[in-house]
């Protein structure tokens, strides 16, 4: 392969990718492309390139290049340089087309994956607190004379689902402050009985 001949050359006479590419008036990079078999140089360069590494066109292409029936010796490595060319395209696009079905099957399985967390997480996370077992909790408090009611509905981890009832007790204890249940319903039992009122919590699970 006309890659591996241009690497093995050029390691034999010493030289680098950029002290050839600089004999030959091209950029590192062009070297290390014919070197990958990602491109080839054209008829003129490649010429050049047998000159400074002191080998025929023929031994760069790794085979013969006199022309057929008195073709000139240009034709034929143009035609050699040309089927190099075609097969270096057809890998190319080989190469593209394997990239785009991989990526196309690492998109399917992201979507998959979404997809099952997303059912998963309905399932056993959503669906099992809509069937948890709630409790009703009514608190009836006094307070200078005056009767107060508040209620609290909560879930089996205290969260609360609902809650509700005298302004009064909503403004002076702050009740939307609160997540757990426990902590609430004791906040507003203390905050009677430090006034001297009082204050009852009845439970029913719904």
């Amino acid at each position: 392969m006309l890659g591996d001949n241009i690497r093995v050359l050029r390691k034999q006479k010493g030289y680098s990718q950029e002290t050839l590419a600089e004999r030959l008036h091209v950029v590192r990079q062009t070297v290390s492309k014919w070197e990958k078999g990602l491109s080839v140089p054209d008829a003129d360069l490649l010429q050049a390139l047998a000159d400074v590494l002191e080998v025929s066109v023929g031994e760069l292409l790794g085979k013969a290049v006199s022309g057929s029936e008195g073709a000139p010796q240009e034709d034929e490595v143009a035609r050699q340089l040309a089927i190099l060319n075609d097969h270096l395209a057809s890998q190319s696009a080989r190469r593209k087309k394997t990239i785009r079905r991989s990526a196309i099957g690492v998109a399917a399985a992201i979507f998959v994956l979404i997809a099952v967390y997303v059912f998963c997480f309905w399932a056993f996370k959503v669906q099992p607190q809509q069937d948890a077992e709630l409790t009703r909790a009514t608190i009836e408090c006094s307070l200078n004379g005056e009767t107060y009611c508040y209620e609290v509905i909560y879930d089996e981890q205290h969260r609360i689902r609902e809650m509700g009832g005298d302004a009064w007790i909503e403004y002076h204890v702050q009740t939307g402050e609160y997540d757990d249940a426990n902590v609430l319903i004791a906040q507003i039992e203390d905050y009677f009985a430090d006034r001297g009122g009082t204050c009852t919590a009845t439970k029913a699970t719904e």
